[in-house]
């Protein structure tokens, strides 16, 4: 039973922090994509959204997962193991972020 919170505070924090990177992704992904058509550019948009939303849920459930293995298996802190997973979640997502804005423009057929 103790070992939900902590899991539970790595999912949401995962989740928020890659929602933010989301936002600023789609920002980023706005201003390159300045110029095309907008049939193209919300095609693009919508394709690295729908790959991000999945990403997220991924990311949250494994945060969770792993913050619970850290602490019960492995003995960990559960501050530490909260703080080390959401940043490796993070970084997980933003890597995985960047390289759908650059996969779903060719994708949407931009040149």
């Amino acid at each position: 039973m103790p070992n939900k919170t902590p899991a539970l505070i790595s999912a949401i924090l995962t989740v928020l922090t890659l929602i933010l990177l989301a936002i600023l992704s789609v920002v980023l992904q706005m201003v390159a994509l300045n110029g095309t058509s907008e049939r193209q550019g919300l095609t693009a948009m919508g394709i690295s959204l729908a790959c991000q939303g999945i990403v997220m849920i991924l990311l949250g459930i494994l945060a969770a997962r792993a913050t619970k293995f850290l602490i019960t298996t492995v003995g960990w802190n559960s501050i530490l193991a909260v703080v080390i997973t959401v940043l490796v979640a993070s970084t997980i997502g933003g890597t995985i972020s960047f390289l759908t804005s650059v996969i779903a423009i060719p994708l949407a057929g931009i040149r």
